[in-house]
């Protein structure tokens, strides 16, 4: 009998689990103009300000916009001309806001290597509650050629989280599936370490790429104080020549985070067009119950390249 009460406990919690995976479907999207017309090129990072009605888009070369009157995803195309557009010097991977703190937080990655745009070989994470920005984290080199800090989130409660693209230093290469996702709780003005966590990083998605076999994580978001999104993507170029790309939930169990047993989503998966660069990812101020999120492709410099923005709009099943 008490087996029977054991086993039954047992297969109820694993019911319950099972139940609560997330899974997204495709709700909207849309492809903004090819290079040069409109504004929205390289963007990299976004967020959206709920007291404000505001959006926020950042590029990976210090381009900065604020949109407001969005109501759908298609108004982004409609009201460029009325966006606010600022040149930084940043260049933007990430942008997060805490309202509690009223803190902007901006991840940024400069190149591996001094060429003619840059002499700055650094990634890092910076916060501003006034300027000028203070660093979450300091300035370091990058691990890996196009591999720095790429994803931030920021809880309800304000505790910030931060992933490398494709690890820290000494955890980029094939094989090294293990990289470490730091967080941190703010202290009065400023903010303090509290954890180092395990994370498995796909590193399988594309092994015959020249540039991507290391696999990447392009943003996270928060779901919880203990959950998060993880974006996931590689290109792989000398196979299929598309991106690949899934959207898991991962859950705090001590200090791992674990993936669900399936993707949140999976781009590949019977999707209506071939997605592009996903780089920035937010919550999309939808009515209430299921929630949604806004997700936006990088077209990459250059204007031989004949990519398109893309933004894509989940929602929860």
């Amino acid at each position: 009998m008490r087996n029977f009460i054991f086993l039954t406990i047992t297969l109820f919690f694993c019911h319950f689990s099972n139940a609560q995976t997330l899974k997204f479907t495709l709700s909207d999207y849309t492809l903004l103009p090819k290079k040069p017309e409109g504004i929205l090129h390289g963007i990299s990072g976004i967020e959206y300000i709920p007291s404000k009605s505001q959006w926020h888009l950042a590029s990976d070369r210090g381009n900065y916009f604020i949109f407001d009157s969005i109501k759908t995803i298609h108004d982004f195309e409609k009201r460029q001309a009325a966006a606010i557009s600022k040149k930084t010097g940043y260049w933007f991977e990430a942008i997060r806001y805490d309202p509690r703190s009223e803190t902007f937080l901006f991840a940024v990655e400069n190149e591996y290597k001094p060429n003619k745009e840059t002499c700055d070989t650094t990634t890092y994470v910076s916060y501003s509650d006034s300027f000028p920005p203070t660093y979450l984290i300091d300035p370091l080199p990058l691990p890996t050629d196009n591999k720095g800090i790429e994803a931030i989130a920021v809880t309800e409660n304000g505790s910030v989280w931060v992933a490398p693209e494709a690890g820290w230093a000494d955890e980029t290469e094939v094989g090294y599936d293990t990289i470490h996702f730091r967080k941190f709780e703010r202290v009065n003005s400023g903010y303090t370490e509290t954890g180092v966590y395990t994370y498995l990083i796909d590193r399988s998605g594309c092994p015959h790429s020249s540039t991507e076999k290391r696999g990447g994580i392009s943003e996270i978001l928060s779901l919880g104080e203990d959950q998060m999104l993880v974006l996931e993507r590689c290109f792989d170029q000398k196979v299929t020549d598309k991106i690949k790309a899934k959207l898991w939930q991962v859950t705090v169990e001590g200090q791992h985070l674990k993936k669900d047993a399936i993707p949140a989503f999976d781009f590949n998966d019977s999707f209506p067009l071939e997605v592009d660069n996903l780089e920035g990812m937010a919550w999309w101020p939808g009515e209430e119950g299921k929630r949604e999120v806004l997700l936006i492709t990088d077209d990459n410099p250059g204007l031989k390249n004949k990519q398109r923005t893309q933004l894509i709009l989940l929602k929860e099943k």
